[in-house]
């Protein structure tokens, strides 16, 4: 029996926690890395039978490393608080890897649900996506350093992509989408601010214009509709706040670092001109 592992990684995320590991009841082990959770999480992740790793990982990258160390199953499924792996899936994964895969690693679908609504087309990567990497043998992925979107890097040969897909929520309603927005937004910030690479402003907006183009027209994102066209929107805001936000993040490091004199060596100094 080819034995598999999945690993969830959780930043205070108890509400989606307990039915996202109930999904993943078909797997062999569960590990859950707890990132500086205050809320429920490690409860959860203990009472549905997880490995639980709790620390503190800034990095996405450090926090999937860990889970992916922390699994001891031949394969790996990577999976998130916000998705959901129904039925058809699990039983798609498990026949694949029991007739002798293909490959050394698989993508897998992503529907994207906005509530109960289904938005299939026009992501262009900020968001979400609609396919990655999840399912690979275990030490044939490893992750370069950010705190969002951490590139992966596999080794082995690819297997094509599965038929069933992850079920992903991206919030309740639109404004969940817009809190996920703002989330994601704050994170790249950071890594921007890390790299020292601040583009100006106007580079943004040409980004996000190609981003809108990229995905209501050519992913089509028209075929949505509203939601369709707010998905393109908010996509081509996103490398617009975030390059704005990390003037933000840039200019409170550089205030921290400024010498600030203090009340008693204050008094000294007027001591001394006295």
């Amino acid at each position: 029996m080819v034995r598999l592992s999945a690993f969830v990684c959780v930043q205070n995320q108890d509400a989606l926690l307990s039915q996202c590991l109930r999904k993943l009841s078909f797997c062999d082990e569960i590990v859950v890395v707890a990132d500086r959770c205050t809320d429920r999480s490690q409860d959860i992740a203990r009472r549905h039978g997880a490995i639980v790793i709790d620390g503190i990982f800034p990095l996405e990258s450090q926090r999937k490393a860990a889970g992916a160390e922390a699994c001891s199953g031949d394969w790996i499924l990577e999976i998130d608080p916000e998705d959901l792996v129904d039925a058809a899936l699990a039983w798609e994964i498990r026949a694949v890897l029991q007739m002798r895969p293909d490959g050394d690693w698989y993508d897998l679908p992503i529907d994207n649900y906005v509530g109960e609504t289904l938005v299939r087309d026009g992501w262009a990567g900020s968001l979400s996506a609609r396919a990655e990497p999840r399912l690979y043998k275990r030490g044939l992925k490893a992750w370069r350093p950010a705190r969002l979107n951490a590139p992966a890097v596999l080794a082995g040969r690819s297997g094509g992509a599965l038929k069933g897909a992850i079920r992903r929520s991206l919030g309740p309603d639109v404004g969940g989408l817009m809190e996920r927005l703002n989330r994601l937004t704050a994170l790249r910030a950071e890594d921007i601010a890390d790299a020292g690479r601040l583009a100006s402003i106007t580079s943004g907006v040409v980004n996000g214009m190609q981003t809108f183009v990229q995905g209501y027209l050519a992913r089509g994102g028209w075929r949505e509709g509203r939601l369709g066209l707010l998905v393109a929107m908010l996509s081509a805001l996103f490398p617009v706040l975030a390059q704005m936000r990390a003037g933000d993040v840039l200019q409170a490091r550089r205030a921290a670092l400024d010498p600030v004199v203090r009340p008693s060596r204050l008094g000294e100094v007027v001591g001394l001109a006295r």
